[in-house]
């Protein structure tokens, strides 16, 4: 019986993945850039790649928040307008109880509305110049400006979670992830 509890503590603490991130590659008119990087509960990663983006995991209670930046822009987040904005989670919001389902007690069954292993998102360097998100007055059009610009997915190869609690919030112990970044080249 300790053998059965100690088996689904580490099965719902560990998520192999073993679907592989997407392929990185620049479209043509496009160029592309792939992250991979490791971080642990309550650290920061930073990155900047060749091109001079920045990519930011900044840590929060379950997990991190993804920020694009540039250089001399630190404080500004370019990839702020990716929706949804409201009511469900973000795809930046990177938080362990987007892995369980709704008690904590296992896997996600389909019964926590929220993104999973894939997390796609838009930046673009006119936000905060000249593009702002404004509530729901931010337009449609203002969002296709920002996507036709930038496009990046982060995907969480392999991570581990608190150990499932009755009535608590999972949050990551630890993540392994593949990103990509695409912009106009040129």
């Amino acid at each position: 019986m300790i053998h059965v509890a100690l088996l689904a503590v580490i099965l719902g603490t560990l998520n192999a993945q073993l679907v592989p991130a997407p392929v990185c590659a620049a479209l043509p008119g496009r160029r592309a850039e792939r992250i991979q990087g490791e971080v642990v509960r309550g650290a920061r990663f930073n990155t900047i790649t060749p091109a001079g983006w920045m990519l930011r995991l900044v840590p929060g209670q379950q997990g991190w928040f993804l920020e694009v930046t540039q250089k001399g822009r630190e404080m500004d987040d370019l990839s702020r307008l990716t929706p949804p904005w409201h009511f469900v989670p973000n795809a930046r919001e990177l938080e362990g109880w987007h892995f369980r389902n709704a008690d904590n007690s296992g896997p996600n069954d389909g019964n926590v509305n929220a993104p999973q292993e894939l997390r796609e998102f838009i930046f673009s360097p006119v936000v905060g110049r000249g593009i702002e998100y404004n509530g729901s007055a931010t337009t449609p059009e203002d969002v296709a400006k920002v996507e036709a610009f930038g496009q990046g997915w982060l995907h969480l190869d392999e991570f581990r979670l608190t150990p499932p609690r009755q009535g608590e919030r999972a949050a990551f112990e630890w993540l392994r992830f593949t990103a990509c970044l695409t912009w106009p080249a040129g």
